[in-house]
């Protein structure tokens, strides 16, 4: 009878390890929807980095928020929406230090307004994963003003589906 016991009981715990699975988590490591990559140049020496002073970058839409704020870098990183084929952000030059309580706001710095569209492709990673979207036909319009300050954009790869390289160059 102890046999029949001990056997069952190896049996149920065979089976009750063979059934499990491993979690569904999606590791680190997994490329997911890429960011758009954008280089800032000197207008005037096309192949010089240079870093806008200040930048504030805003999301225009439902949630209107900042992806950047007082940035002086060479480069940045955005997200693109992944529900519509247009994302708009307002890229703002010498932006000024927020307002201590108590205190008036200085005037805003130049503005721009970029509209970015695109065509949108599902790519299924793995059960864990989901989804990613890659962007195809990428095509950027700066909003005509008397003041830009974003002289030209020149779109250096047109596909964002990894972070590896710069995607767009704007020179100012």
């Amino acid at each position: 009878m102890k046999i029949y016991t001990c056997k069952f009981l190896l049996i149920c715990f065979l089976l009750a390890s063979f059934g499990c699975q491993r979690d569904d988590i999606c590791p680190e490591s997994t490329e997911t929807t890429p960011l758009l990559i954008i280089r800032f140049y000197d207008n005037e020496a096309p192949e010089e980095l240079q870093a806008p002073q200040n930048l504030r970058v805003r999301s225009v839409g439902n949630d209107t928020s900042y992806v950047y704020n007082r940035y002086s870098q060479d480069s940045i990183a955005v997200p693109l929406r992944t529900d519509q084929d247009i994302t708009e952000y307002i890229f703002t030059l010498n932006t000024p230090a927020d307002p201590q309580e108590g205190e008036e706001p200085e005037e805003p710095g130049n503005s721009d307004i970029l509209t970015i569209s695109y065509g949108r492709e599902e790519e299924y990673l793995n059960r864990a994963c989901a989804y990613k979207v890659n962007y195809v036909g990428l095509k950027i319009d700066v909003e005509n003003d008397d003041d830009n300050w974003i002289q030209d954009i020149q779109i250096e790869r047109p596909i964002v589906e990894d972070q590896n390289q710069a995607h767009v160059s704007i020179f100012f």
